[in-house]
């Protein structure tokens, strides 16, 4: 695309992760794993996945709806969404379905990807429809309740100008949502991000996604497998693990914050939606899926200013111990 020319390679290298990922999600939906009637207009191919890849993926995408719907419902949809890197994401069409929209729900990616996402919105009538009074350009999108907008993390002054220019109201409840994003950003900069919606956003969430464990074997055939596809992980070394995750939301100004690996996620899932999933395809052996489980993890962090209570009710997934854990650190 002519938009590509000029970016540093390792951008562009980036990028073609979100078709990998969409790949991936499209892929896990035409098996059942989970429905999404719109995924097909933002990527029509599906080539064979692993067991073991559709089941990390139904582990991704369950964990964060259940989170969004919870945030959703506390805050009665009185709120704002901001998807970090969202690439082809379809949870704003999946929420308009279920008349579940937030207030604004804003996108954020390359320009290059918003460019092709505005393209597949405005020329599919499907897509289009779920937005109230939209003006679209080549490369953004703006209308009453959704905002895709080209913009670089790695700026971050320009980024918060941007956004606020978008209509982001700080003073509405706010849910940032990254997935696989930050791992690719310099750590320093990955900072900036983070202190500055905890600065900007006073009752807000924050929810990311993320490799982790690049240090054992197994992470380092994935470091290995990713650089030789000019992706470098440049923020997973400074933040390697859950501990870490958690730490980095503290030094950055957020209050209450929690990290599991993907495993603990997927043990921890509704059990019958589980074994209806375990149910669709043949795993051969289990190891391979808690290694891959093992090295990605989910985190949050929240802050509340308007006393709203917990906004990130993660533990209601999940049992009543990990719930009174998670409910004391967020407490102490």
């Amino acid at each position: 695309m002519a938009a590509s020319v000029g970016l540093p390679s390792d951008d562009l290298a980036v990028q073609a992760t979100n078709d990998d990922a969409t790949s991936c999600k499209r892929y896990a939906v035409d098996r059942g794993y989970w429905k999404d009637e719109f995924i097909r207009y933002l990527y029509r191919s599906s080539e064979k996945k692993s067991p073991e890849i559709s089941r990390g993926y139904y582990a991704r995408v369950k964990s964060i709806h259940i989170l969004v719907d919870q945030f959703l419902d506390r805050t009665q949809q009185k709120c704002q969404l901001v998807t970090f890197g969202a690439g082809s994401d379809t949870l704003h069409w999946l929420l308009w379905k279920r008349k579940k929209l937030p207030a604004l729900h804003v996108e954020v990616d390359f320009p290059t990807v918003t460019a092709r996402k505005s393209h597949c919105i405005k020329t599919r009538p499907v897509l289009l429809e779920a937005l109230s009074n939209p003006v679209i350009t080549m490369e953004a999108i703006r209308s009453d309740h959704y905002v895709l907008l080209p913009a670089d993390l790695r700026d971050v002054k320009s980024l918060g100008k941007q956004l606020i220019d978008a209509g982001l109201d700080p003073n509405l409840p706010t849910l940032f949502l990254a997935e696989c994003v930050l791992a690719y950003v310099e750590g320093a900069k990955v900072n900036d991000v983070i202190r500055w919606t905890a600065e900007h956003f006073k009752t807000s969430v924050f929810l990311n996604y993320d490799p982790i464990n690049p240090f054992d074997k197994f992470g380092e055939i994935m470091k290995q497998n990713l650089k030789s596809r000019g992706c470098a992980l440049l923020g997973m070394e400074t933040c390697p693990d859950s501990e870490s995750q958690v730490k980095r939301y503290h030094d950055n100004g957020w209050e209450g914050a929690w990290s599991m690996d993907m495993a603990e996620v997927y043990a921890r899932l509704p059990r019958d939606d589980v074994a209806r999933i375990e149910r669709i395809d043949f795993l051969d052996e289990r190891e391979l899926l808690d290694q891959l489980l093992r090295h990605y993890c989910l985190s949050g962090a929240h802050l509340d200013s308007q006393q709203l209570g917990e906004l990130c009710l993660l533990p209601l997934v999940y049992s009543s111990e990990r719930t009174l854990q998670i409910k004391d650190s967020l407490q102490g």
